[in-house]
């Protein structure tokens, strides 16, 4: 299925073509068929699951990628710096979106573990309205923005909000705080404003696939290696290093962690 002025057009990929995404832009012949899938802009793939060697597309020409987590139990930093450095890797542009500020009693308590990470965040809420004006101020004609984040976490809401209708299925929280899966595969909208949205369905497992090097997602600890002593120090153990003990263990074990993923990749 694929978007043609604005309605939705049956299509049959021909074997010649390479296999489009949600997202890509494609040509089409004078029977419908999918005959070239044109340049993109950039492409979000992750490592398929059980497969070293295949990548699994994700979302292709986005403008930007909302990480969407909400203000209870599905808050996890560690995550969080996992979609940052996937997203990074890929040169996507990227928010951190905090929903159901309305439901959580210390806003200030959550946002304040994000002081290390180098990247714009919008608190939000549907029932307030809270930050729902910075976001759509983000979604004008032509952009194309992608929706990411762990199942429940009210992407659905937010983007029923935005097309000012209810086309996304939306259900309630469970007893232990976390919300339900609702989205179970990939789709894009039109927002009146003639952005276009594409809702990917709650993520359990990310791995990287675009090698690289993660440094531009701590750019913290980035900054304090330029005091290093020893032009080769790791940050585990060495004398007078300037990371260890001036960061987060947590996060340095993350940063380590993602590293070696992104090494890995590049080595694919």
């Amino acid at each position: 299925m694929i978007m043609l002025d604005g309605d939705e057009v049956s299509c049959r990929l021909t074997s010649k073509c390479d296999e489009p995404t949600v997202g890509d832009f494609v040509k089409l012949d004078a029977n419908s068929d999918i005959v070239q899938v044109l340049p993109r802009q950039n492409l979000i793939a992750r490592k398929a699951s059980g497969s070293k060697h295949k990548a699994q597309l994700m979302a292709a020409n986005v403008d930007y990628a909302f990480i969407v987590t909400s203000l209870n139990a599905d808050f996890n930093v560690r995550r969080l710096e996992r979609y940052i450095s996937f997203l990074d890797l890929q040169g996507i542009n990227h928010y951190i979106i905090l929903t159901k500020s309305d439901l959580c009693e210390d806003v200030g308590a959550y946002t304040a573990q994000l002081s290390d990470i180098n990247s714009p965040t919008i608190t939000t809420s549907v029932v307030t309205g809270c930050g729902l004006d910075k976001l759509s101020a983000l979604l004008v004609s032509g952009k194309t923005a992608v929706f990411m984040g762990s199942s429940g976490v009210g992407k659905s809401s937010i983007i029923n909000f935005l097309l000012g209708e209810d086309l996304m299925e939306v259900d309630g929280l469970r007893n232990d705080d976390k919300g339900r899966h609702t989205t179970t595969h990939r789709q894009m909208f039109m927002m009146p404003s003639g952005a276009a949205i594409i809702d990917i369905p709650g993520i359990r497992e990310l791995q990287i696939w675009s090698g690289g090097d993660v440094a531009s997602s701590f750019e913290d600890i980035e900054e304090l290696a330029q005091n290093r002593k020893f032009r080769n120090c790791s940050h585990e153990s060495e004398p007078g290093c300037a990371v260890v003990g001036n960061v987060d263990a947590k996060r340095l074990k993350s940063y380590f962690k993602l590293q070696r993923e992104a090494k890995r990749a590049s080595g694919r």
